[in-house]
């Protein structure tokens, strides 16, 4: 349906570059490589780099780089700071049509550049990763929010959610507000697709027949608050629900407490740790409910993913906007794990009316880089180019 974005004899209008910090698969980075796949095949460009900022090659974007019109670039960096030398002589030596960014350090510099005039492209498009003035950070990440004082020479800044839009607007004092664009994150059907037909893991098929599966996926660290879906687990056998069996997906640096708690509570035959998984779809297929903890998101992408797995119900806490006008989603009073358990056990069975289909479409890569160019870029892509 969104195939043909560009309009009709649109000729290509030089290379994009996708800037990332890591080819470690985060929910930014998951997106980004989204778009730049997207990119590569829409026959928009010549071409499509990507330039990773920090530490080795790990492998996950070797497939675009094979398959697709694709370069890798490597700063091969211990820190992520020490890997800007590496991007600006990168850059300096190079012109683009269309550049895409989605970290916030990333994005004010890709700003910065280019207002220097080293950063030359016609196009120039942020996306705020997570909604950076509602998470509460120590240290060095208090820094972050000043950045966006080198934010402005963009031609599109992205909000993940209405939510994420207005308070940022806020937070700049409006500075920004005639850049600033809601768009919603890409899901990547393909990948998707290739998980339903997978059989599933020999970890589930291990699990006794006749479990309510119940499906978390995130980084086991403080944001995403894991140890709330261990306490629900808990407060669900607790309610007569002892069938509820937990499969976690991820790792980090919450997974021996986690392991503890659930030792604690009893629970060692109901939890599943399945660590961390490329391709976590392949898990989701089989769950009949899926969970979202988090306090602060920029948009829990897991739940795309969830939809398009298949999970036929979904709970989360209110941790982003929009989330109460998605299909088969419901959204928990509060993050008090007993208010989650309950509204669990009111969606267990439960139908939406609305349609995932028609939903999921509407974010398919396609759609979303179409809204990432703009029209008036698609009309006139040499706009922009001198600033």
């Amino acid at each position: 349906m969104y195939k043909d974005i560009s309009g009709p004899a649109q000729k290509r209008s030089g290379r994009a570059l996708f800037l990332l910090t890591s080819d470690r698969m985060g929910g930014a980075e998951r997106v980004t490589s989204t778009l730049a796949r997207e990119a590569a095949s829409s026959q928009l460009f010549d071409g499509v780099d990507i330039f990773v900022l920090a530490w080795n090659r790990s492998g996950t974007l070797d497939q675009l780089e094979s398959e697709c019109n694709v370069r890798l670039h490597y700063a091969h960096a211990s820190k992520q700071y020490r890997g800007i030398g590496s991007l600006i002589r990168f850059v300096a030596k190079r012109r683009f049509a269309f550049v895409f960014g989605s970290a916030t350090h990333l994005n004010a510099l890709a700003s910065a550049l280019r207002r220097l005039g080293l950063l030359r492209t016609n196009w120039l498009v942020t996306r705020e990763s997570t909604a950076i003035f509602e998470r509460n950070f120590d240290g060095s990440g208090r820094l972050a929010r000043v950045l966006y004082w080198f934010y402005g020479a963009q031609d599109l800044i992205v909000c993940q959610t209405e939510r994420m839009r207005l308070a940022l607007s806020l937070k700049t004092r409006h500075r920004l507000d005639a850049k600033l664009t809601v768009i919603p994150n890409p899901i990547d059907a393909r990948r998707i697709e290739a998980a339903r037909r997978a059989p599933p893991p020999v970890e589930i098929l291990a699990i006794p027949p006749g479990r309510t599966l119940i499906v978390w996926c995130g980084r086991l660290s403080p944001v995403k608050s894991p140890t709330r879906a261990i306490e629900v687990l808990r407060l669900l056998h607790e309610g007569g629900l002892n069938s509820a069996h937990l499969v976690v997906i991820g790792d980090g640096p919450l997974r021996d407490e986690m392991t503890q708690q659930v030792a604690d509570a009893g629970l060692n035959d109901f939890v599943t740790f399945a660590g961390h998984q490329e391709n976590p779809a392949v898990w989701m297929a089989s769950a009949h409910l899926g969970l979202v903890t988090s306090d602060v998101e920029g948009f829990p992408n897991v739940i795309l993913e969830m939809l398009g797995s298949g999970v036929p119900a979904i709970v989360t806490t209110d941790c982003a906007g929009e989330l109460d006008q998605m299909p088969r989603t419901w959204l928990s009073p509060s993050t008090d794990p007993l208010a989650i358990s309950k509204t669990a056990l009111a969606a267990l069975g439960s139908e939406s009316p609305l349609d995932v289909d028609g939903y999921l479409e509407q974010r398919s890569p396609a759609a979303v880089l179409r809204d990432l160019m703009g029209s008036n870029y698609r009309q006139n892509p040499a706009a922009g180019l001198e600033r």
